[in-house]
Formats: structure tokens, C-alpha cells, sequence
């Protein structure tokens, strides 16, 4: 058994502004009539980004961005008001197929929830963004006297970094949060769920994932709120058999915050999850061990097979939305399927294999993605020296997808290098300006091709031919088959 009690009530307020979690003034919110806590986080503000430097992003790249999280109405849709600290000009809600349609007056913005979901309501533009996690209603609750459960009540648990055997199980309570990080090594049977919120926002690099398994068999995380990862926020690596359902990972600004990395790891289901990252978002990788994570394990020998992505919704400030690499250091990588994706930003490229390794990638599909890409994109940068300042070059459009194969010895880790081969994208269509995409293999040995593109649409319009989808096909690779 393992209660963990909060700190008493006249701390609380101190304590969350401290860990980066802290209700705010500038929004109000009310669902069906009741008033729901809405939390203040960091966010990137620009998009510039390095490979770790020894030192921590400035404040002054980034903003502020706004969550709430509430459970709907067993029965019945719930109807959400919004009230703001200024007058509204616009607002939109956000993704699109969430077919919601804001009603605003004054300072109010008015809609319909009619199903449990991860919104953004966008106020003004895409600054000072409020996210809605509306939840179902918890089940099976688990009983805090029960061995193995770590229960975590409303208020806040300056928890620490825990590590995790096998059996255990986290919960966390609604109005729980949780300054720290789970993590288990070898372990089995292990689950972390609730409405409740993670944050290691007091943590600094080196402190591993907010949640992060290595060598672990039957895993399950759902429903909580992850934010301000020290670095990758949510990991797996050299995993087997793992649910991942109504993940939200937010408050990402520190240099390489990835979302969710699936790494040397098979039958990984990440499903109905929420991720804004300041890199790239749902991840999956091939690595000679456990990156960044407090005890080390090589996963080197472990492939990477039958992964799937479901049902997401994906805001990338910087890097990847959708990502099989850079590093691909595995036996093999195959049968990935990321189905029924709703990108509302992404800065690089949407649909990202970047092969710079021996594994061999096969059997990958693209199914359902959406992409939004606003009328203007501030361009990515890589810094180069700490006190640049970001400068937007302007006229810029991120890239609908790339097939790379190209050994960069920023991430290959292996001397020999594989190919790619089975690449699917079907139902993918573009709302915003026409993007550009590139498919580069290296040499005759090492190859990209098999890839097929079936029902392409920019803005409505089929997109029937590679010279239409702008496919710049540079050397070493088939042309795509369009269907």
C-alpha cells in the first residue's frame, strides 16, 4: 500500500507555481454550468531548437498556453462557455473533424462538446491557445490500501523520480499533480492512469522521461496529462506488448522534448492520444540503448514491429509530427501504421522517415491524416550559438512527407546502412498551402521503393501525379505509384 498524501492546502498555490502548473486569470471556463479549473504552461514560442548544448533554452523563446481537464456527462453532451479576460475577435475550435463551431459574443465563447475528446481553442490566433481534455468517467478505481498501488489524491505530491516493479499500479486522482516521473527497468504488469497531472517541470536533464520503460512487457498509461519533460517526454524502449489511450502531453519548450518514442519495441498501440511537442511528436525509433533514461539498457538487438498510432491529434512546434528515425539502428523495422491523424501544426515535415542505419524499414502506412498548415509557418531553425535570436526568413511551408535514407553522423550509430521498401499513404489530404515532398535513397544498394499514394488531396482537389503533389524524387528511389 502506498497513499501519498498531498501538501496541505496553504502551500498549494506556491508549490504548483513553482513546478510550472498554476491556475490562471485569463481564461474562465464552465462546462454544463460548473466551473473547471483552467492551468497555465510553457510553451515554445519560436521555433528554434538544437541538439542538447549543455545548457537550457531562455525563457524568452517561449509563451504561455493555457489546459483544462474535466470528465463529460455520463449522459448527454456538455455545453461549454468560455469567457476571456478581453474582447474576442475570432475564435476556432480545433482539430477540424471535431466538427465544432464556436459561438462568439464579447468576451464569451460558447459550443457543444457531444462526445469526450482532446480540443484547442484558438482565441485571437494560434497565442494564448486553451486545450480541452474532456474525459469519460473513471472506472475501476483502484483501491488505495491494495499492494502495489501507488494513489496519488487531488492537491499536489512532490513524488520525485519512482522507480516501478512489477505489478505496480499508479493512479492519480482528478485534481492530483504529481511533480516528478515514473519509471521501471525489466519489469512487467505495470499501468499509470487517472485525470490527474505529471509535471517535471522542476527536474532538469538527466532525470529521464516523465514516463519511461525500458525492457518492459504489458504496460498500460492512460488518461493522464503529461507536461515539461526534461527531455523526451513519454518513452518505451526494448518494450513488448503496450497500451498507450488518451495520453495529453503538453507544456513542451526545452530543447529535444519530444512527445511519445517507441523505441526497439513491438505490438505498441498508442491510441486517442493529444501531443504537442517542441520536437518531433509519435516517434518511433531503432537505438543501441535507453537514451537519457536513469539505469542504462541496451536495446540494440531489438527490432522495431507492429506499431500503431490511432486516432491522435498532433501540434509539432518543432521537428516531425510523424517520425520513423533519424535513428534506425534495429534488426529490422516493419509493419508501423499511423491511421486517423489530425495534425493541426507541424514545422519540418508531417510524414518523416529519415534512415540513417542498417535496419531494414518495410510495411509502413500512412492512413487518414489530416494536415492543417496556417497561412504563414515561422520557419525552423537550428541554433548554432546561444544568444542567437530567432529571425523568420519568411515564405515558408512545411513539407507533406520525406523518405530519406542518408548517413548523417549527427544520428547513425551503425557503419552499414539499410533500405526502404512498402510505404503507403492513403487518404492523406492538405488544408492550407500546397506542400512539397522529397524521396532520396543513397545509392543503388541502398534504395527507396514501393511507395504508393492513394487518394492525395490539397484543399479538396485530387492530387493525381507526382508533378500535382510537388514529390521532388532526387536519386536511388522508385517513382511513387499514385492510385
Amino acid at each position: 500500500m502506498k497513499v501519498i498524501r498531498c501538501i496541505e492546502t496553504v502551500l498549494l498555490a506556491v508549490l504548483l507555481a513553482s513546478c510550472g502548473t498554476r491556475q490562471t486569470d485569463t481564461y474562465r471556463l464552465e462546462v454544463n454550468g460548473r466551473s473547471v479549473k483552467i492551468y497555465d504552461c510553457r510553451v515554445s514560442g519560436v521555433p528554434i531548437n538544437q541538439v542538447w548544448p549543455g545548457y537550457q533554452r531562455p525563457l524568452e523563446q517561449t509563451d504561455t498556453a493555457y489546459f483544462a481537464i474535466w470528465e463529460m456527462p455520463q449522459q448527454g453532451p456538455a455545453q461549454v462557455e468560455i469567457v476571456a479576460d478581453h474582447e474576442i475577435r475570432q475564435a476556432r475550435v480545433v482539430p477540424e473533424s471535431a466538427g465544432i463551431e464556436p459561438l462568439v459574443s464579447g468576451r464569451r465563447i460558447r459550443f457543444t462538446m457531444e462526445t469526450p475528446r482532446n480540443v484547442v481553442v484558438e482565441v485571437d490566433g494560434v497565442r494564448r491557445a486553451l486545450h480541452l481534455f474532456a474525459n469519460q468517467a473513471l472506472k475501476n478505481t483502484p483501491d488505495p490500501e491494495e499492494p502495489g498501488v501507488h494513489y496519488y489524491g487531488p492537491g499536489f505530491h512532490d513524488a520525485g523520480i519512482v522507480r516501478l516493479e512489477s505489478g505496480d499500479r499508479v493512479y492519480l486522482a482528478p485534481g492530483a499533480v504529481v511533480s516528478g516521473g515514473f519509471y521501471a527497468v525489466n519489469a512487467r504488469d505495470i499501468s499509470i492512469s487517472g485525470h490527474g497531472i505529471i509535471d517535471q517541470s522542476r527536474y532538469e536533464r538527466g532525470s529521464g522521461s516523465i514516463v519511461g520503460f525500458s525492457g518492459c512487457k504489458n504496460i498500460r498509461v492512460e488518461d493522464v496529462v503529461l507536461q515539461d519533460a526534461s527531455m523526451w517526454c513519454c518513452t518505451f524502449f526494448g518494450c513488448d506488448s503496450v497500451e498507450v489511450d488518451n495520453v495529453k502531453i503538453i507544456g513542451q519548450w526545452r530543447y529535444n522534448s519530444d512527445g511519445i518514442d517507441v523505441v526497439n519495441s513491438t505490438r505498441v498501440r498508442i491510441r486517442n492520444c493529444f501531443v504537442r511537442s517542441f520536437d518531433d511528436a509519435l516517434v518511433v525509433k531503432g537505438m543501441k540503448r535507453n537514451l537519457g533514461e536513469p539505469e542504462p539498457l541496451d536495446i540494440g538487438h531489438l527490432p522495431v514491429e507492429e506499431v500503431l498510432f490511432e486516432n491522435c491529434t498532433v501540434w509539432c512546434d518543432w521537428g516531425h509530427a510523424l517520425e520513423i528515425g533519424a535513428e534506425t539502428c534495429a534488426p529490422y523495422i516493419c509493419k508501423i501504421v499511423y491511421r486517423n491523424i489530425d495534425i493541426l501544426r507541424t514545422s519540418f515535415v508531417a510524414m518523416s522517415i529519415l534512415h540513417g542505419d542498417g535496419a531494414p524499414i518495410r510495411d509502413v502506412l500512412y492512413e487518414d491524416v489530416r494536415l492543417h498548415i496556417d497561412p504563414h509557418t515561422p520557419a525552423p531553425v537550428f541554433q548554432t550559438a546561444r544568444d542567437q535570436v530567432y529571425k523568420d526568413p519568411g515564405n515558408y511551408v512545411p513539407m507533406l512527407f520525406e523518405a530519406i535514407i542518408n548517413k548523417d553522423p549527427l544520428w547513425a550509430q551503425e557503419a552499414e546502412v539499410g533500405d526502404v521498401e512498402g510505404v503507403v499513404y492513403r487518404n492523406v489530404s492538405v488544408n492550407g498551402p500546397s506542400p512539397s515532398s522529397l524521396i532520396k535513397g543513397l545509392d543503388e544498394k541502398h534504395r527507396i521503393c514501393g511507395i504508393v499514394i492513394e487518394n492525395l488531396q490539397f484543399d479538396g482537389v485530387p492530387v493525381r501525379n507526382a508533378a500535382q503533389a510537388r514529390i521532388d524524387l532526387v536519386q536511388a528511389a522508385d517513382s511513387a505509384v499514385f492510385r
